[in-house]
């Protein structure tokens, strides 16, 4: 058991009793033995992060293909650079994901990316929670979706090393994949009831090829081919008109929003409160350091309340409290983990901020500076089932997982 003692919570300073993975206890003073306890005098505590969207191992893009719209930049600069990868590469580069990710307070994120493998092996190392999918693209040729649709059987068949990992299925896009690949991997979703993600709408570009090709939108395209539903993720959903909208409540599919990358590679911005309006299942991702360039979630917030702001021209949109319930509870809510806000009962995942970081003082409004001024130096703690994954800031073998980042990108680039 772990006892923190005298944590500044929700206005209120107290003592919280962490028993195995979960919060056993909170109350004014608690006077009770415990395995560790941990001294939170000028310390708050906060729901740690669910970043519902990125490609973790792509950390060696960092920078390349800058100024560039979202197909140029896939096209001339990623696709090319993937092509390059070896399955020795992803575990060094997941790790060091994993590494930036602890740094910024995230315990949670659905990754969307290869050799799963290798990223399932960091994240059970490094101790966070993941959603790993089997990668799903065949540039339209049956042949390669009947491969897929057999290799994603075998790697759901096998089980999960740990609770913490959830096996999931990805789509890339319906401009990567054909009809046949995106059933079947719906299909597969919902025999082994697991979580399944698409990029939908993240350009115009996208949408008016899609009104061509197909003769319909791209949610309106999804639906039909039956792939909507709760356990559906919908990555960044810019594009989206009233129709879609409906559909998307209807069917209790999930959003992941990614402002930053969005508005990085001119891909549009997410009329976010007008989706809030509507009550569909929002949740935030950072997508990959390729586009964004960054996997802090403490400055996703900051560009999704602001491009929020921007696009209704309200300062009314994208409220302090809807900004971080997106990045914390919708989150984790998303993927049934019971997460993402301090109660008892809940999975102990959280974050230690420092009250006397120059970013939060002063202290009128905790979730608005972690919001709006906040940077990873306000973190010095963080758990994840119940076990700290960084303790003052220390994040065993960081020294060593920069090294081997370092190697692989020098072997890459």
């Amino acid at each position: 058991m772990i006892l923190l003692k005298n944590v500044f919570l929700n206005s209120n300073i107290c003592d919280i009793l962490i028993d195995g993975n979960k919060i056993a206890k909170i109350a004014d003073k608690l006077n009770t033995s415990a395995d560790e306890i941990i001294d939170c005098r000028d310390k708050a505590i906060l729901p740690s992060f669910c970043n519902t969207h990125t490609h973790a191992s792509m950390m060696f893009l960092r920078g390349i293909g800058e100024d560039k719209n979202l197909f140029d930049w896939l096209n001339q600069d990623i696709f090319p650079r993937e092509a390059k990868l070896k399955p020795e590469h992803f575990y060094p580069l997941s790790r060091y994901a994993i590494l930036e990710m602890i740094k910024t307070g995230t315990t949670c994120f659905t990754d969307m990316y290869f050799e799963v493998p290798e990223t399932i092996r960091a994240v059970e190392e490094m101790g966070l929670r993941a959603i790993i999918p089997y990668p799903g693209m065949d540039f339209f040729d049956e042949e390669e979706a009947e491969k897929r649709i057999q290799r994603a059987i075998k790697y759901l068949d096998k089980p999960s090393p740990n609770s913490r990992i959830k096996k999931a299925l990805y789509c890339h896009a319906i401009y990567t994949c054909s009809q046949k690949l995106v059933e079947g991997f719906s299909d597969l979703a919902q025999k082994y009831d697991v979580y399944l993600q698409i990029h939908v709408s993240e350009a115009q570009k996208e949408v008016d090829d899609c009104l061509q090709k197909y003769g319909c939108r791209p949610v309106e395209l999804l639906y039909k081919w039956g792939i909507m539903g709760p356990k559906t993720l919908f990555a960044h959903a810019v594009h989206l008109n009233d129709e879609e909208i409906e559909l998307v409540k209807k069917t209790g599919t999930v959003l992941a929003h990614c402002p930053t990358s969005n508005l990085k590679l001119g891909s549009g911005q997410m009329n976010l409160q007008r989706y809030l309006d509507a009550g569909v299942k929002l949740t935030l991702g950072t997508d990959g350091v390729s586009s964004n360039n960054s996997l802090s979630m403490i400055s996703e917030m900051k560009f999704a309340a602001l491009s929020a702001k921007n696009k209704a021209a309200s300062v009314l949109a994208g409220k302090v409290d809807d900004i971080f319930q997106i990045a914390t509870q919708n989150g984790f809510n998303a993927f049934g983990i019971k997460a993402g806000e301090i109660k008892v009962g809940y999975l102990a995942d959280f974050i230690l901020v420092d009250m006397n970081n120059q970013f939060l003082l002063p202290n009128n409004n905790l979730k608005s500076n972690m919001i709006y001024a906040a940077d990873s130096s306000c973190i010095t703690d963080v758990f994840c089932d119940g076990k700290a994954v960084m303790k003052n800031r220390i994040i065993p073998h960081e020294a060593e997982i920069i090294a081997d980042f370092k190697h692989v990108c020098s072997d890459l680039l």
